[in-house]
């Protein structure tokens, strides 16, 4: 019979272990930061040029519309197509820019939940898993209240719920993403749920703590613990509900930290 030796990490390695996971979550957050400051600036002039275009365009099409008996139907088909593509880039971009100038505002202001959400989901558009295998349902109450608090904290708190959805979603058949928000009484509160393989048990006790993940590959397991960290000063709350098909995680906000009076 061969004898299986059990090593144990001394404290040592478990806190150097956690140093690595540190830095090079920090290092990939670095990258993140860096990449973002300079699509700022690459969204600003590409937005001057998608004006320019845009002019040209419909001035290329009024003038193929007065010589429309000259012109093949298929040409002024081609140019109504490459208007459509530009007015959707258009819509990006103005996405992006609204969303850049909110993030550079520290001080708190009034927040709109369903908004924001909006503009979470819309930029998830450039990746092809949540544009083409992901079926999205939105039901947001039409009359919340509004938050107030920094933009870019309740973005930043809300980003890994729907981003850990969509994760848990790779490998299963069926992929549904439903976002909700609802007036509870003396809350706000915000619901994201998935159809994905569930929580496991064994990480349950650590779920809201760093470097907590069952995934591979690069994921780091801090976006449940940058969430709590984020939104806790605004009396956020939060719970969860998990079975193998279907999790659901909810956010809840006091009334008393929304922009009302």
């Amino acid at each position: 019979m061969v004898q299986k030796k059990l090593v144990v990490a001394s404290k040592d390695e478990t806190l150097f272990s956690q140093g690595e996971k540190l830095l090079s979550a920090f290092l990939d957050r670095s990258r993140q930061a860096t990449l973002g400051f300079l699509v700022k600036g690459i969204v600003h002039n590409l937005n001057g040029s998608l004006q320019i275009l845009s002019m040209q365009m419909e001035l290329l099409r009024e003038a193929l519309l007065k010589e429309e008996d000259k012109v093949s139907p298929s040409l002024n088909v081609k140019t109504g197509q490459c208007l459509a593509e530009m007015d959707k880039l258009k819509a990006l971009v103005e996405v992006l820019m609204h969303k850049a100038i909110h993030e550079d505002q520290e001080t708190p202001q009034r927040i709109y939940l369903n908004n924001l959400l909006e503009e979470e989901l819309s930029l998830l558009h450039h990746n092809l898993f949540f544009k083409h295998q992901v079926e999205v349902v939105k039901s947001f109450y039409p009359q919340l209240p509004p938050l107030r608090g920094c933009y870019r904290d309740i973005s930043q708190g809300l980003s890994p719920l729907i981003q850990n959805a969509l994760e848990a979603m790779g490998t299963t058949p069926n992929k549904k993403l439903v976002v909700s928000t609802s007036l509870r009484e003396k809350q706000v509160q915000l619901s994201i749920q998935d159809t994905g393989c569930g929580i496991s048990p064994e990480i349950e006790p650590d779920l809201f703590k760093p470097f907590c993940t069952n995934k591979r590959g690069k994921h780091f397991g801090l976006g449940l613990f940058i969430s709590r960290e984020v939104l806790t000063p605004y009396g956020a709350s939060f719970s969860y509900a998990s079975r193998p098909g279907e999790t659901t995680f909810s956010v809840f906000f006091p009334l008393e930290n929304t922009g009302t009076d």
